[in-house]
Parts: structure tokens; sequence; C-alpha cells
């Protein structure tokens, strides 16, 4: 009998599901409001974190999850809160980031979720490393989208300041709502959370920035879970920018605007790169979201020699004089650059015809011609000279009028050798400047209004 309880005991283990871990919101920022906010912990509290995907692209979707781990850079005092916490978790589709106003406080409300389960009732309890480990009374089923964790008070404790590490995530997707006639707050930093889960599988991590996925080998296929903004679509060409890089991908078929910022998880192979580009090729799954990004979309003024760092950037090339050139259908060889350099204009992709004589901003893709980076040309604007702007009386050009702005008028006028802006120097406004401008200036920094 003895040997055959043994044997159980081994197929047991034998079939028992390995425990796998995943940490979101992996960072060093500290935060207090979540999950539990111990300055205010002697009044009910309820307390709101979501976790975007993005967060948790190590969880397969159909995930158990059994337990999970917060973490404090301040264990003695978590400790000293006491009171007990229903902790709840949810699935939910995204992400909604909460709004705050000019004092710290929340708009909205938290969120109202069709189905929270609840999977403990705890007390803050920390070790000396300031490790919370909290395992659920029944596993949670992850079903692969974003998730809400949630911790609501059942019984009042002692108020102790508490933090938290997490990640700044750059929106509030962290809300403590507390007694006090209901006060909200909200932080950027989502508290770091490790999930221990079992079951579904892991899925490998998403390629998360652009940078990332040209820094791969050529032909890997890769799946992109990162913001990329489009900044040129033109022939079936995608071009696209996120805070790390650039990047193309050909063959696109559909519609796209500068400034649209694409869905996350689309699926592209690398290439090898074909005179300087950056290639994406078979990609699956484009589509824009609602959201946009007008700064990064934006073409980038080109004022100096570029690097290879900006290969696939939509840039332009201010003030360009047109002129003839080597052969027809191609006037110019290069474009001068404001810090005294040229680049070389490549072939065009998009067989962009000239415009006619004149001063143009010009507009297109860095890439490489050999070793050398140029300049492929997407379309032409019309220059137009900028319309000076100036403050009356700001002398010395630093966007104040004081009585530094006297001093350098009054050098000005005695001497001539002064560098002033002569526009905003016409204090008195009569075509000269004179004496009579020192006076005018004078009177407005004493008084504060222009006699006139």
């Amino acid at each position: 009998m003895k040997k055959s309880l043994t044997l159980i005991a081994v197929a047991a283990m034998a079939f028992a599901v390995q425990a796998t871990e995943w940490t979101a919101a992996d960072g060093t920022n500290v935060g207090e409001y979540a999950p539990i906010y111990g300055y205010n912990n002697d009044v009910p509290q309820h307390n709101q974190m979501q976790y975007p995907a993005t967060e948790l692209t190590g969880m397969a979707a159909g995930s158990e999850i059994t337990a999970m781990t917060f973490y404090t850079s301040t264990p003695s005092s978590v400790n000293a809160t006491g009171g007990t916490f229903k902790v709840s978790l949810a699935n939910i589709d995204n992400v909604t980031p909460w709004t705050t106003d000019t004092w710290g406080g929340v708009s909205g409300d938290l969120l109202n979720v069709d189905v929270t389960t609840v999977v403990a009732t705890v007390a803050p309890v920390a070790d000396e490393n300031g490790v919370w480990a909290i395992t659920f009374d029944a596993p949670f089923t992850y079903t692969g989208a974003a998730l809400l964790v949630d911790f609501e008070s059942i019984t009042e404790g002692t108020w102790v300041d508490t933090e938290f590490y997490g990640k700044e995530m750059g929106a509030y997707y962290v809300m403590s709502s507390y007694g006090y006639a209901g006060t909200k707050r909200a932080q950027t930093v989502l508290p770091k959370v490790t999930f221990t889960y079992e079951g579904g599988g892991s899925q490998e991590e998403g390629i998360a920035n652009l940078s990332e996925a040209n820094a791969l080998e050529d032909n890997a296929e890769f799946t992109f879970d990162g913001d990329a903004v489009v900044t040129l679509f033109m022939n079936n060409y995608l071009f696209l920018r996120d805070e790390s890089g650039y990047a193309q991908i050909s063959g696109v078929v559909g519609t796209f605007e500068n400034g649209q910022v694409l869905k996350q998880g689309w699926n592209a192979t690398k290439t090898s790169i074909v005179d300087g580009w950056v290639k994406y090729i078979d990609a699956e799954g484009l589509s824009a979201s609602d959201e946009t990004n007008a700064d990064l979309a934006a073409a980038q003024k080109l004022t100096g020699t570029p690097d290879e760092s900006m290969l696939n950037a939509y840039v332009y090339v201010e003030n360009v004089t047109i002129s003839g050139g080597p052969f027809p259908g191609m006037p110019m060889r290069a474009l001068p650059l404001p810090d005294g350099n040229s680049i070389s204009i490549t072939s065009t992709l998009w067989a962009t015809s000239w415009p006619a004589n004149g001063s143009k901003n010009i507009y297109g893709i860095l890439c490489k011609t050999g070793d050398a980076i140029s300049f492929n040309i997407a379309s032409f604007e019309d220059y137009v000279e900028p319309t000076p702007t100036f403050i009356r009386g700001d002398v010395n050009n630093d966007g104040l009028v004081n009585i530094t702005d006297v001093t350098v008028l009054i050098d000005y006028v005695l001497g001539g050798g002064a560098d002033i802006n002569l526009d905003a120097a016409e204090c008195q406004i009569d075509g000269s400047i004179n004496i009579g401008d020192v006076t005018a200036l004078i009177d407005y920094v004493l008084g504060g209004t222009w006699n006139d």
C-alpha cells in the first residue's frame, strides 16, 4: 500500500502544472496611491490600477493567475498600516486613462466593469525587502487584453506614508478614491507587479519600438506592440517614426494619413538593408488607431548633415533656390544645407517633377546611396518669407522689456556699435532711432504703458 501511494504521488508531481511568472510595469519610479494609499488608510478607500496589454505580453490568453506580488520602498510603513483589503481583478478591452485637474484631483470615476472577480482578502504585509506577495483564494483567468486590478478597504487601519515601485507611464492609469467626501487622486506611476500564473502557455514578447525591430537579424519575423506614427505614405511605401527611430514598410495597400498612430499587434518581416533602407515586408494587420501624434509625424527641418540614425526620416530643407542642372528632369544633384554642407539627391521613388526655378521648401525621405546619406525627394512647397516678429522695446531681443534694454539702446544711440533688434528699438515709431526712443523706452519701463 505504501508503495502504491508513493507511485501516485510521483505521478501527480509529473503532471503538475508548472507555475510561471511575468512582471509588468517593471520600473524604479515610486508612487503612493496604489495598490494601497497608506496616508489615508484610516478612512475607506478604493484604488484601481489599469495594466495595458503591452505590459502583459508574457502571459497568453487562458493563463490562470494564482498570485501577484507588489514591491514597496517603505516595507515597515506598509506593515504598520493594518486594515484589510478586498482584492479583485477584471479583464478589460483596453486602458482608459483618467483625466486630472490642475489641483491633482480626478474628473472621472473608478471604472465600472461588468465582471470583477474577488481573488483575495488580505492585510498589507511586506517582507524586509519590500516584497508583498498575495496568494489568490481561487485562480483568475486572463483573456489576453488589458487588466484591471482593484483594491477596496474592508476595515480601516492607521495612516502611514507608503510608497511602491513602478513604471512612469505618461498617462494616469492609477486612481485612488478615499474618505473625506470621496476625494480622488491619480498618478502616472503604474505599480510594478509580478503575476504568477499557470497554463495558457507564454507568448513571445512583442517588439516595443522601431529601433528594436531595426536591430533584428535579416528575415526575422516580428510582432510590433509599440506606437508607430505614420510620417509619409506614397506609392505603397509607409514611413514610420516613434520615440526611438524610423522605419519603412513596402508593399502596403490601403490608405494612411500623416500623424495616424498604427494599432498595435501588426506583424512584418525585417529584410536586409538595401541601399541604406531598413525595410519591412509582408506586413499584416496594419490599421490606424483613433490616436494621432502630429509632433512625431511632422517633417523635421534639416539644418545640418544627418547621421545614419535618421535613415527613413521624413525631413525638409528650407528655402532652397531651384537652379538649372546637369540634365533634364533632375536640375540639381545636391541640396545646400544651412551648415554650409550639402546632401546628395538620389533618384526619386515617386517620379516627382521638378518645379520651375524659385525658392522652395523641399520635402523627402533620408536614404543612402553607396556609403553616403542622400535625400529622396517627395514634394515641393513654395518658400514663404516669415513675417518678422518682435516685442516693442525688447532692444536686446531676450523676450523682456526692462532697464537692460534702456542701457543697450543708449549705447547704440551714442556709438552705434551695439547689436540690437532695430524693429524693437524704434520705440516712438517715427522712422528713426534716436534719443527720443530712449526717452520713450524709459517712460515705458517706469510706467508700464507706451505714451502714444
